[in-house]
């Protein structure tokens, strides 16, 4: 079934607490349960539904556009329609609420693991500011996790009608940021989050980051990975020329950034990049020298100059605004190439936005969720991965009640709770069920292996 249908428009009252605006002045009347819940959700003011094949079994998956404020805190102000991704089971059944901190695919269906573990309702939000979810003009000071916040609270209000259980919000590296900066301005919303391989990092070149990356890997590896480094700008032109034959082959440009420029970002970030997703058994054979292709073909693997494109450019630039503005970013280390740059001190947020944007950096964002997660955290639950890059920065739970912090051995960036070890494991399983009162099932060993990369990032 391919159908659209479109219900009532955006409604704004008086603002609530923290200046904030309601999902609506009469919220949606709670249909009586024989009515198909494809027409439920089309019921929601400001909802638009699409119906598509379900690649999940035992699911029925709604592409929907949600009408939002671009300021929340400014009625009658202009609006924008945010994607949601919304894999339905059972009304009844527990929700998962999944902050995706970037764009959202619809082609693109994957059961993450707290909706596979609790046979739960998945949705999956689009951030603000990722194309299409955003505001026409852009107001770009409006991308603040507290804007983004109160986005995900009007959906909460517009879907809790509907679905009666339990809610847990998920989400995996930015993906998990949010949705502690969620619970951290709407704490109610949900009955508990869990938060993937999720960094908190201090500054635009928060420094934790050298030391951890320095530490991870053998001497061997080590020592293959700063070779390859410089190999990339030694031969720089044998690069730069690969770069152009790629670029011609899959139709990408470079007059954003540059391809120079790309070509050190790429290589500036190899070895943090390496550890973020691979591990020691792939590190390069240093028993024979490598050829121009050899090095190539590792560094476009592992930290391709595509990520650096015209078209990616554009697609992440909403991320790089709010590591610029709030989020912070790690630093990273130069002193193995230094001698070989020709852009030092390139590899910074400002780089990766277009020009006009004057973004300036509030340490106090990231230190008010530090404060609030000791003093007033409750039900977070945050997985990690031991050779994670990002583990450096790992939130820390203080004082926070009913809270989880967990490390999978010998993951990376895709660390899971069926990673982790016993009694870790059993742990994360309880807090899950105390939260939603439905105990997990371990799905099979592979359900969810799918290896989490910097443009998936959940």
């Amino acid at each position: 079934m391919m159908s659209r249908r479109m219900r009532g428009a955006l409604c704004l009252v008086a603002p609530l607490a923290l200046g904030f605006l309601p999902a609506c002045s009469d919220e949606p009347t709670r249909p009586p349960p024989e009515v198909d819940i494809f027409d439920r959700l089309a019921a929601i003011p400001g909802m638009v539904v699409t119906e598509e094949n379900s690649g999940a079994e035992g699911y029925r998956y709604f592409v929907m556009e949600y009408e939002q404020p671009a300021d929340h805190g400014a009625a009658g102000g202009s609006v924008f329609r945010q994607r949601l991704l919304l894999h339905h089971r059972d009304a009844a059944a527990p929700f998962v609420l999944g902050t995706s901190g970037y764009n959202v695919s619809p082609t693109r269906q994957r059961i993450r693991e707290p909706a596979m573990l609790l046979g739960a309702n998945q949705l999956y939000v689009e951030q603000r500011f990722f194309a299409p979810s955003r505001p026409e003009p852009a107001d770009w000071s409006l991308l603040t996790i507290e804007q983004a916040a109160a986005d995900h609270h009007r959906i909460a209000l517009a879907l809790k009608p509907i679905y009666t259980g339990k809610w847990i919000s998920s989400g995996g590296s930015k993906g998990g940021m949010t949705s502690v900066y969620h619970r951290r301005f709407f704490p109610d919303d949900v009955d508990g989050t869990v938060a993937y391989v999720a960094p908190h990092s201090f500054g635009t070149a928060d420094a934790r980051y050298l030391d951890f990356v320095g530490s991870l890997g053998s001497s061997t590896c080590k020592d293959a990975l700063r070779y390859f480094q410089r190999e990339v700008l030694v031969r720089r032109e044998a690069m730069l020329a690969r770069i152009d034959a790629q670029a011609a082959e899959n139709g990408l440009g470079y007059e954003l950034l540059g391809r120079e420029k790309a070509l050190e970002v790429a290589t500036l970030q190899l070895i943090f990049t390496f550890w973020q997703y691979y591990d020691e058994s792939v590190c390069p054979d240093m028993s024979i020298v490598p050829t121009d292709d050899d090095v190539w073909t590792f560094l476009d693997e592992i930290a391709s100059p595509s990520l650096w494109s015209d078209e990616e450019f554009l697609t992440y630039e909403p991320y790089y605004w709010q590591a610029a503005t709030e989020l912070g970013y790690p630093a990273v280390t130069e002193s193995n190439v230094a001698d070989l740059l020709q852009f030092p001190g390139i590899d910074v947020p400002e780089t990766y936005l277009t020009p006009g944007k004057t973004p300036v950096f509030d340490a106090s964002a990231m230190q008010d969720i530090s404060t609030w997660i000791s003093a007033e955290g409750e039900r977070l639950l945050f997985v990690y991965g031991e050779t994670d890059p990002y583990t450096a920065a790992a939130f820390e739970l203080g004082s926070a009640k009913d809270s989880y912090w967990f490390l999978a051995p010998g993951k990376n960036h895709s660390a899971s709770i069926v990673d982790l070890m016993e009694p870790d494991r059993a742990k994360a399983l309880d807090a899950l069920e105390a939260w939603t009162g439905v105990t997990p099932v371990l799905p099979p060993e592979t359900a969810f292996r799918v290896r989490r990369t910097r443009r998936d990032p959940d």
